[in-house]
């Protein structure tokens, strides 16, 4: 788990460069921090998923996308709400956008490093595992993998 950890640490460290960045931009050019959030929110999640997916849990197997793309939008989706509500909670009563940023995203962090371990990545690989170890190869039964898999 540790060293799953430390690979999700570098993963939130890039994905927090691109929607720092993007959250910069936008700010200076329109002055308009709640939807600099929200824009920059997506772009960070965009890259976080990626890079969560193949490196820091390693889950390659392509018939688990789509699960795991729809458990990981439940869970952005649920994550942005809470980061939006607590920046425009702290930016609405005067403190500094980037001092409301930083808490915001830090609150959410492990939060969604435990998620995704267990929910969005851990549970739908074993669930896989234990298919495939019932029925068969992917290969050999694609739609009643899919269908044991709720997709």
């Amino acid at each position: 788990m540790t060293r799953q950890f430390l690979k999700y640490l570098a993963v939130a460290a890039l994905a927090a460069v691109s929607d720092w960045a993007l959250f910069t931009v936008i700010l200076a050019a329109f002055g308009a921090p709640v939807p600099a959030q929200a824009t920059s929110r997506i772009a960070g999640g965009a890259v976080s998923f990626a890079l969560n997916k193949y490196w820091s849990f390693q889950s390659r197997q392509i018939a688990l996308t789509l699960l795991e793309a729809r458990r990981f939008l439940t869970l952005f989706a649920l994550s942005y709400v809470l980061s939006l509500s607590l920046f425009s909670l702290l930016a609405f009563a005067g403190l500094w956008p980037y001092w409301a940023k930083l808490i915001a995203d830090s609150l959410c962090f492990l939060f969604n490093f435990m998620m995704m371990r267990w929910w969005v990545y851990g549970r739908a690989k074993a669930g896989a595992d234990a298919i495939e170890n019932e029925t068969g190869s992917f290969a050999s039964q694609p739609k009643k993998h899919f269908a044991r898999l709720g997709i």
